[in-house]
């Protein structure tokens, strides 16, 4: 009895050992070599399977499969003791068997389980899975084999032999193949060192084959665990069988053979060990090239076209209140058909010639820690043929346009960047604020920065020097140079000196700044010196009377949900324009008004003393301001104070209700953040305003995409207390192909008890997808309507009309081809200009004009542009007409490269 009980569980650990990792039933192939001792078990009922006829034997065995199979296996066994008249209570056993029996099937689970993870890594390996995992289930058969006892069966120690000897023979093959492998790598690193100073193909070999040495090292550490196992497992195996003189060792293997197969697996495990030594040393290697990254980037463009006017010198006109064509840089400024310096004053405008650039960069991944480290550097050349009619002072044909570089110093930042024409920077609020890209007078020059962070004080340096063509501000030849620091946290300081035209002394200046934020309290300042230097020494800086001064100093404050800032500003009149400052970006306004990104915080000539504060509670937002005003030189006492207070609450469906009461209605309120909502042209009124607003992009608003805003205005200053009334809002829809892309309306009357005084306004944007409902080519309408009717003051009646029609081809021809047509016209009455755009606000609802405000002046304006585009080829023609006469005809063909 214990010779078959010892037989069965031999039978069932040999069945084991294949896994839940082998397939059977529905999954099982035919010929798979355990398919009959698995259907050897499921006809006993030891294992039966998934409910949907599957065995899926890749899966790992549980120790509840475990114990669930070794429980059926005992009922049979049970079963037929009981039909032998055999005591089933395994009493035949002696206690040293019964315990090693136990003991066996206690750690059957855990062993399966770590052998199923080992399976399913090798069949996850290179293409030889195949044979490892045969070799991996015939080791795990050689170690689920019982340990013999005296009386063994002889065809049983031959069947042990038997698969010695094919475990011999499959570890053998991936012996070889692991070779082959290992011969493989051996050229592919002979391969890249024949190519090591050629980069760029070292990394494209380097990327296809990334996954392939990826999985090569796992199989060479999977092979390596599994040899140290098998040789374990056989030293064991030989250990006991030399325990057991009973045994036939020459009928099962003699030591010769398990000395082979030891002899075997140390070879194998060296070749292994090799193997993984060559897959390291060539990672090495591709790290250190691949540290330094290099990136060659650029484009080539090809023009032909001309631009010509009738009569030759007929007067620019705007044709950007048209459509957006390639002849013009934009809404109005430099947007005008001749506006800009290239087409002026030219008859016949040649736009011929070619440009071509080209971006170099080099970057390192692992930059030195110590001394100057280059992380990232790059370069940007321009090269350009021109007609010699397109310009009247030609540009070089070819230029450095940018360069940037970047890296550290003892691990502390620096940077370095050239522009030619936008060059960058900042100092403070009034001194070099010249990082405005809408400031169209080109600076060339350069920036350097670097920040101490493991210095004391943590002191920061920005150095700028170049060249500015700017009219006023940045005159010439500038350079400055500002340095930082930081005592503790929430305190910097900075000290900072600039100088524009060096070579003549026409202007400098010193600037002192900075801030203190401790917890919820903040205080910023700054005093700004400017002067010439004609005949001008240093104490002249602080002398008021010599030079220009500009100095505020603002806090903030916050306790629970009260906000309270105050602010003291004394800026000279010099500083308009950005002269004293010699900043750019400070050339048209002041206070946030309007203009650029950049604005100073408060306007020139303009000493004064404000108070704010504001409260939250909820739904519920409360501000108020005190504001004293008078100009910079004003004598003391001469001061225009402006009051106001405002609340405004959040009702529901996205509604919102505010009040206010203003005495100033936009124009001293720099810091008021709830007139927002006023209309920005209409001013000049004092008293009472309510404006009721829903908001189209609230979560819970009642009308999606729908914004409106109903204001009433009570205006106490005017003669007959008017009252003011403006509706306006804008809402889009879409119907299946039709979208309404946006609908404007206005209506707004600033005195109701003054006839003849209200404007109407009104326009939509539409586009019609017909691709979508299958038509060929994937055409698409475009159209557009808007316009406006004031009645001004005496009268008048000032009239703005823009309608535009177009049709998009998505597909013309062939793929890759679309094209484009577009017809459009304005007119306008008792306007300011009809040729020289000042602004758009077409389509927007919070404005009563179009293109130009009131004045004089009448006329027309129409035109059509078809552009065809073929990918990067493009094609553009177009003729425009006034109603004077003149007229405008332009061509273009550019093809673009990029790589």
């Amino acid at each position: 009895m214990k010779k078959r009980l010892v037989m069965l569980l031999a039978g069932l650990l040999t069945v084991l050992s294949m896994g839940f990792g082998l397939a059977q039933f529905a999954d099982v192939p035919a010929g798979h070599w355990a398919r009959e001792a698995v259907e050897a078990l499921a006809a006993r009922g030891i294992i039966i399977g998934f409910p949907d006829g599957t065995f899926r034997g890749n899966e790992n065995l549980t120790r509840y499969q475990a114990a669930l199979i070794i429980y059926r296996l005992l009922q049979q066994i049970e079963e037929e003791l009981q039909a032998a008249g055999v005591s089933p209570t395994l009493e035949a056993l002696s206690p040293e068997e019964l315990e090693a029996v136990r003991n066996a099937v206690q750690e059957l689970a855990a062993e399966l389980a770590a052998l199923g993870v080992r399976v399913s890594a090798l069949e996850d390996s290179v293409a030889t899975k195949e044979d490892i995992a045969r070799l991996e289930a015939l080791i795990e058969e050689l170690r689920a084999q019982p340990m013999p006892e005296p009386g063994m069966d002889p065809a049983a120690l031959q069947d042990l032999a038997d698969r010695v000897e094919a475990a011999s023979i499959a570890a053998d093959t991936a012996l070889a193949q692991a070779q082959q492998l290992a011969e493989q790598l051996e050229a592919l690193a002979e391969e890249l060192e024949g190519v090591r100073g050629d980069v760029a193909a070292l990394r494209t070999q380097v990327e296809a084959n990334a996954q392939a040495i990826e999985a090569l090292n796992e199989l060479a550490v999977l092979l390596n665990q599994d040899v140290l196992s098998l040789q374990d497992r056989v030293t064991a195996l030989e250990k006991a069988l030399a325990e057991a003189p009973e045994i036939d060792l020459e009928a099962f293997a003699t030591r010769e053979d398990l000395a082979a197969v030891q002899e075997f697996t140390a070879a194998l495990r060296s070749d292994l060990v090799n193997l993984s030594e060559k897959v390291t040393a060539l990672e090495g290697r591709v790290a250190e090239l691949a540290r330094v990254q290099y990136t060659i980037s650029g484009s080539l463009t090809a023009t032909f076209g001309t631009v010509v006017l009738t009569p030759p010198a007929a007067a620019p006109f705007d044709i950007d209140r048209l459509f957006a064509t390639p002849f013009s840089t934009g809404v109005f400024g430099a947007s005008q058909v001749a506006s800009s310096v290239q087409l002026a004053d030219v008859a016949t405008r040649n736009l011929t010639g070619g440009i071509a650039t080209l971006t170099f960069g080099v970057r390192n991944t692992a930059p030195a820690a110590t001394g100057v480290a280059v992380s990232e550097a790059s370069a940007t050349l321009w090269f350009g043929i021109y007609g010699t009619t397109f310009v009247a002072s030609p540009d070089p044909r070819a230029r450095i346009d940018a360069v940037s570089v970047r890296g550290t110093v003892d691990g502390q930042a620096f940077t370095v960047a050239y522009s030619r024409a936008a060059s960058s920077f900042r100092f403070n609020d009034y001194l070099f604020v010249n990082n405005d890209p809408a400031v169209g007078d080109p600076r060339q020059g350069v920036v350097a920065t670097f920040t101490g962070s493991k210095l004391p004080l943590t002191p920061s340096v920005t150095v700028v020097a170049g060249v500015s063509d700017g009219a006023n501000s940045l005159v010439n030849n500038y350079f400055g140079i500002r340095g930082a620091i930081k005592p503790f946290e929430g305190l910097d300081l900075a000290l900072s000196y600039a100088v524009t035209n060096p070579n003549f002394v026409a202007r400098s200046a010193l600037g002192l700044d900075g801030g203190l934020r401790v917890g919820d309290f903040t205080v910023r300042g700054l005093f700004v010196t400017s002067k010439t230097a004609v005949g001008t020494t240093f104490q002249d800086y602080f002398d008021p009377a010599v030079a220009d001064w500009a100095y505020y100093v603002r806090g903030e404050a916050k306790v629970g949900p009260l906000s309270l800032s105050a602010n003291y500003r004394a800026i000279d009149p010099d500083y308009a324009n950005g002269v004293a400052g010699m900043s750019e970006a400070h050339r048209a306004y002041y206070g946030g008004v309007q203009g650029f990104q950049s604005p100073a915080p408060y306007p020139a000539d303009e000493r004064g003393l404000g108070v704010n504060l504001s409260a939250a509670l909820g739904p519920v937002a409360v501000e108020a301001y005190g504001d004293s005003y008078n100009t910079y030189n004003a004598p003391p006492g001469n001061f225009t104070t402006d009051l106001g207070v405002a609340g405004r609450i959040a009702l529901f469906s996205g509604f919102s209700l505010r009040v206010a009461y203003d005495t100033s209605y936009g124009s001293g309120a720099n810091y008021f953040d709830l007139t927002t909502q006023i209309p920005s042209n209409v001013t000049g009124v004092t008293g009472v305003t309510a404006t009721l607003r829903h908001d189209g992009a609230a979560r819970d608003a009642l009308v999606k995409d729908l914004n409106l805003t109903l204001q009433g205005r009570y205006d106490t200053l005017t003669p007959g207390n008017p009252f003011g009334l403006a509706v306006f809002g804008d809402y889009k829809l879409a119907l299946g192909p039709l979208s309404l892309d946006r609908i404007v309306f206005r209506y707004n009357d600033p005195n109701l008890s003054v006839s003849n005084n209200e404007t109407l306004k009104g326009g939509v944007q539409a586009s019609a997808d017909l691709g979508a409902l299958g038509l060929p080519f994937k055409p698409r309408v475009l159209g557009e309507v808007v316009g406006r009717r004031t009645e001004a003051g005496g009268g008048a009646l000032v009239t703005e009309l823009k309608w535009g029609l177009g049709l998009a081809l998505g597909e013309f021809l062939f793929p890759g081809s679309s094209l484009e047509a577009r017809y459009a016209q304005y007119r306008a009455g008792n306007v300011a200009s009809v040729t020289t755009g000042a602004f758009d606000q077409a389509f927007s609802p919070a404005h009563d004009q179009l293109y130009s405000g009131s004045g004089g002046t009448s006329g027309s304006l129409a035109g059509f542009n078809v552009t065809w585009r073929y990918y990067d080829f493009r094609a553009d023609y177009g003729e425009y007409l006034r109603d004077t006469g003149d007229h405008a005809r332009t061509f273009r063909v550019t093809y673009t490269v990029r790589f």
